[in-house]
């Protein structure tokens, strides 16, 4: 279970310079935590609010492929006076909340580690209240990611009264949409797709040699899953359609797989 957390840096001493480079602290408020922002930002001003969306190529996905390259965007929506704003953020996976993927620092911001995990963090205060950081997913199929986040918005005084804190009340969710990378032996003796490129209805002729329970993905060039159905294939030649009318033109990927095999060819839609 991956947790990427967004927090506060702490605007201290008239040094906005991050909690954790600072005070050596996690207070995003996630699973590690001891506190969020609001641990010091606790004047409750500008009642803020915040937002966390992961994307790739300029749309918003709910899920990671292995090795792929993300952005994460955070903005913090506030009311009128505040100035400056600061976050903190941690990638997390499993039921040991280890590390997972990678964060790369801009202008402005700075990784820190802390007990062995890479946070991503303000490193000077911003005036703007949109943040955009790169995040490289796992290297390999990792599960459930789930994102944890923490902000502030501050009155950019010397210190830090007069300020508010916001974290999500629940956690961005990722789906592992690896399996359709994954190096898995073939599932199919033979796949056929036609007509390629599809219009609207596309044949499948799957050939198998013994019975399988499996699933059909058919996957858009963001890695994600635009249709799906579990299917029992019988030995021999499977005919299978679908219509795919209502999506936009582009490439697909469909893949059948079992867990443990998996056969796959690409499409184009007009």
């Amino acid at each position: 279970m991956l947790f990427f957390v967004l927090s506060c840096g702490i605007l201290f001493l008239g040094n906005s310079s991050g909690a954790g480079a600072v005070q050596g602290q996690d207070r995003t408020g996630g699973p590690l935590s001891n506190g969020f922002c609001g641990n010091c930002h606790a004047a409750g001003a500008f009642n803020p609010t915040m937002t966390l969306e992961l994307l790739q190529n300029g749309a918003v996905v709910n899920g990671y492929q292995a090795g792929e390259n993300y952005t994460m965007r955070v903005t913090v929506n506030a009311e009128a006076g505040a100035q400056v704003y600061g976050f903190q953020a941690v990638a997390l996976v499993g039921t040991d909340n280890v590390q997972a993927g990678s964060f790369t620092a801009v202008a402005g911001t700075q990784v820190t580690t802390l007990n062995d995990r890479d946070y991503i963090e303000h490193s000077q205060r911003s005036a703007s209240n949109t943040f955009e950081i790169p995040w490289t997913a796992p290297s390999a199929s990792a599960g459930e990611v789930k994102f944890y986040a923490a902000s502030i918005a501050a009155n950019n005084a010397n210190g830090s009264g007069g300020d508010g804190a916001a974290r999500l009340n629940d956690p961005l969710v990722l789906n592992d949409l690896t399996v359709n990378t994954r190096e898995l032996p073939a599932l199919a003796t033979r796949l056929n797709a036609f007509p390629n490129p599809v219009v609207d209805q596309l044949n499948l002729q799957v050939e198998v040699e013994a019975t399988s329970d499996a699933m059909v993905r058919i996957y858009n060039m963001l890695g994600q899953p635009v249709r799906q159905e579990n299917i029992v294939l019988a030995p021999g030649t499977n005919n299978l359609s679908y219509n795919l009318g209502n999506l936009v033109a582009g490439q697909y990927t469909v893949e059948i797989s079992n867990n443990t095999a998996a056969s796959r060819t690409m499409v184009f839609k007009k």
